[in-house]
């Protein structure tokens, strides 16, 4: 537009005036953009060839022609893939400056919008402002491809990696011999490499021959132990040491059964590496081995291989594309980070494997965790080592995989967050406003909520089920002096509910919460039978029955949902404590007060071993490696005795602890505290007012229990009752115990911490038990007169502050 004429006075610019002069600038900034289009469309094309002759190499390597020539081609791609990478970053500047330019021209068209203006026959159409949403709407665009370019630029890297990892696992080459020096693993990813004390777990579908592969390895490697394995192949889960070129070699060899899958999950984090295999013949087996084992061994974080049986096929010639299926499971082996190989005999795949665990060993650590599965580098890195996590898992508490997942830190990042995870259990309950409390310490929010008085009789042992097994409720067993026991359901919480949203449960669904009553407790099933008081209790490992132990001289079966006794074991004497072997679920061990232990066939009631002990145990403990039995006696020592096999136990060594009885064993496992890394210990009650923390030492070897430590003592009231702990694992980790002065004692046991004692009060007798569930939601205390007393953990983040 001409300027005004001098005689005219000064005039503002108008809008009209102002989309005039920004219409030049738009117009070369959509030609950029235009141009940068091209350039994106160019680089599309590129990486579609790259992924073209990727393929193509792919291929060559499953028909089995991994020479130094699919090698080079191999290695061009990836010289190919950085040149695009490098060319992606510098359009990523182009639009990044592109991006600037628009939001200038928006701010600038803004204010021209906000200054009113009169029409005039020489402004400029009002079509001209509409070139800065043009371009505002290019620019978005533009993201969006440059997003899926990353996408596909990151698939395409991972993929040649895992290609490239897979043709030296096929060429007996393993990647720590290819990957030249590595520096030595931080003490945190040595501490979790000994935290995985299984070498080699086994598992699969039903029927894809795990066994029949197993089998054929212990003839070839270790004959001796082939009757071993007849005994135990029948077993959910059965271990076996075996020695392969003159090493020791633990191999864990899971069911395929589904009600299985959960106790074989747990395995999962203290594997070193996981063989999931499947069967040539059956696509469904593949299936299954992709979608469902893999990610969960993903999650764990261990190293797995993805192992074809070829022995159906060489045996019935079935009509199956084999190319086709290893083109899948060399697919699914590159999206997860696993490595691929098939065959009908184990030796060349264990032998691999053994030379991966001899290069660990000598200071390098190959182990990853789910999120570092996505980087394309196999070789150490400090940052790896410090999301190494260095806890151990534990079979006897049933859901260590899933509290795994479970026990994050909340993601909000407030203060008030990091409140709620240092207290004592994890908030499950929203309260009001009302019940707010403002002071510091870790019971503060602690709030007993349900009250139980089903006997005046004392209750003498409590325990929950496991969380996995239902979703509307968990389980609670009171058993009490009089000889009844009842098991209650606990209903969850919408906030547990909301914890446990998308797992998946093995049981039924269950009752729903009960219509018109508001109690968030209903009785489930009573069983009557003992005719004096009951000593312990415990599910079997997969909750369909209760086992109990009694003063009148009996071990008693009883089905959970019917309380219906299916089976009674009678000794000549009271018997104050049982359990169930770990690796085999068909064969318990029980304590008499004549100072004998006796392994107990749980199908036919025969005796398979006894043990006389210096006095009478009180308490059985098995530690997280299942190998390991704690026995706490009379007079206060601690008999450590190993489960060799699945039938027998044998003295290790003990530990003198105090001068009263231990009546309570509780096992925690390794964890990382403020204080560094705590390594797992044990809570004992004994009748000398005190309850101990015990460190346990294992090895060398690795993963034998070798020494108990004492590292601290607490005071509790205890000089008569059988008095029971447990523990929490929320924030630092905290001791819970009963005592004989009505009090619940809370010690934290973080090293910071000075092992702070505080006190929960609401009893008004002896408080002989205490419980918490697996979730670490909900606290029960019981006592003399027969309460049961609920506690949750109150949530106040929805109260503003």
């Amino acid at each position: 537009l001409p300027p005004p004429a001098a005689a005219s006075p000064p005039q503002r610019p108008t809008s009209g005036r102002m989309s005039a002069e920004l219409s030049p600038q738009v117009v070369v900034n959509t030609e950029e953009l235009d141009a940068a289009r091209g350039r994106v469309t160019a680089l599309e094309q590129q990486l579609a060839d790259s992924r073209k002759d990727a393929d193509e190499a792919r291929a060559a390597l499953v028909g089995g022609n991994a020479d130094s020539a699919a090698a080079i081609a191999l290695e061009q791609k990836s010289k190919e893939v950085s040149a695009l990478r490098s060319d992606l970053e510098r359009m990523r500047e182009e639009l990044k400056g592109a991006r600037s330019q628009a939001a200038q021209l928006r701010e600038a068209a803004a204010t021209a919008a906000a200054v009113p203006a009169k029409p005039t026959a020489s402004s400029p159409s009002a079509s001209s402002g509409n070139a800065p949403v043009a371009d505002t709407e290019a620019v978005q665009a533009m993201q969006q491809q440059m997003q899926q370019l990353k996408r596909q630029r990151d698939e395409a890297v991972q993929n040649y990696q895992n290609l490239l990892r897979n043709s030296t696992w096929g060429a007996g080459t393993t990647p720590s011999a290819s990957s030249g020096a590595q520096p030595r693993p931080s003490i945190s990813a040595q501490s979790a490499a000994r935290a995985r004390n299984v070498d080699i777990q086994l598992v699969g579908a039903v029927g894809v021959g795990k066994s029949w592969l197993l089998q054929g390895l212990i003839k070839a490697c270790d004959p001796a132990e082939s009757n071993k394995f007849e005994d135990q192949r029948s077993n959910l889960i059965a271990h076996y040491t075996i020695k392969v070129g003159g090493r020791p070699l633990k191999i864990l060899d899971c069911s395929g059964n589904p009600r299985a899958s959960r106790l074989v999950k747990e395995w999962f984090g203290k594997t070193k590496w996981v063989v999931v295999v499947y069967d040539l013949c059956s696509k469904d087996s593949l299936n299954h081995a992709i979608s469902e084992l893999l990610p969960q061994v993903a999650e764990a974080g261990a190293q797995v291989v993805l192992f074809g049986n070829k022995g159906y096929y060489h045996r019935d010639k079935p009509e199956v594309n084999l190319n086709e299926m290893l083109v899948l499971a060399k697919d699914a082996g590159a999206k997860n980070r696993a490595f691929v190989d098939e065959g009908d005999d184990l030796n060349p795949t264990v032998s691999k494997i053994m030379s991966e665990i001899a290069s660990s060993a000598k200071g390098q650590d190959y182990s990853f965790k789910p999120e570092n599965r996505g980087s394309v580098d196999m070789r150490h890195s400090e940052s790896s080592d410090a999301k190494q996590d260095p806890r151990r898992g534990s079979v006897m508490d049933s859901v260590t995989g899933f509290m795994k997942s479970m026990l994050g830190a909340n993601p909000t990042g407030t203060d008030k967050s990091r409140r709620g995870n240092e207290g004592v259990l994890r908030p499950s309950l929203k309260g009001p406003k009302s019940m707010r409390q403002t002071r510091p310490e870790a019971i503060a929010d602690l709030r007993p909520v349900q009250k139980l008085h089903e006997t005046e009789s004392a209750i003498t042992c409590i325990c929950f089920g496991q969380e996995r097994i239902r979703k509307a409720y968990i389980l609670l067993v009171a058993a009490s002096k009089d000889g009844n026991v009842v098991v209650y359901r606990c209903y969850r919480t919408e906030m547990e509910q909301h914890m446990l949203a998308g797992q998946d449960f093995q049981g039924e669904e269950g009752p729903a919460h009960p219509t018109g009553d508001h109690s968030n407790i209903a009785v489930h099933s009573r069983l009557m039978g003992h005719t004096r008081a009951i000593t312990s209790c415990f599910f079997s490992l997969l909750e369909e029955q209760l086992v109990t132990t009694s003063i009148d001289k009996s071990v008693r079966f009883w089905q959970v949902d019917t309380g219906e006794m299916v089976k009674v074991f009678t000794d000549s004497s009271p018997i104050p404590v049982a359990a169930f072997l770990p690796f085999n679920p068909q064969v318990f061990v029980a304590a008499n007060s004549n100072a004998v232990l006796r392994l107990v066939n749980v199908q036919n009631g025969g005796v398979l071993q006894k043990l006389k002990v210096e006095t009478e145990v009180r308490s059985l403990k098995f530690d997280d490696t299942g190998l390991f039995l704690l026995a706490g006696t009379k007079n206060g020592s601690i008999h450590v005795l190993e489960a060799s096999d699945s039938s027998s136990l044998k003295f290790k060594f003990k530990v003198q602890l105090a001068r009263g009885g231990v009546t309570c064993i509780t096992f925690v496992p390794a964890r990382a505290d403020a204080g560094g890394q705590s390594p797992p210990c044990l809570l004992v009650n004994t009748a000398d007012s005190s309850v101990t923390i015990i460190d346990c030492t294992y090895g060398p070897p690795a993963g034998v229990l070798t020494n108990l430590t004492v590292r601290h003592r607490v005071k509790v009231a205890h000089s008569l009752l059988p008095l029971k702990c447990c523990y929490s694992p929320s924030g630092p980790g905290y001791l819970i115990s009963g005592s004989e002065d009505n009090e619940v004692y809370i010690y934290s046991l973080a090293r910071t911490s000075n092992y702070k004692m505080q006190f929960l009060k609401h009893h008004e007798v002896p408080v002989v038990a205490v419980a918490v569930n697996q979730m670490d939601t909900l606290l029960a205390s019981a006592d003399s007169l027969g309460q049961i007393v609920l506690w949750r953990r109150m949530d106040f983040s929805h109260i503003a502050e």
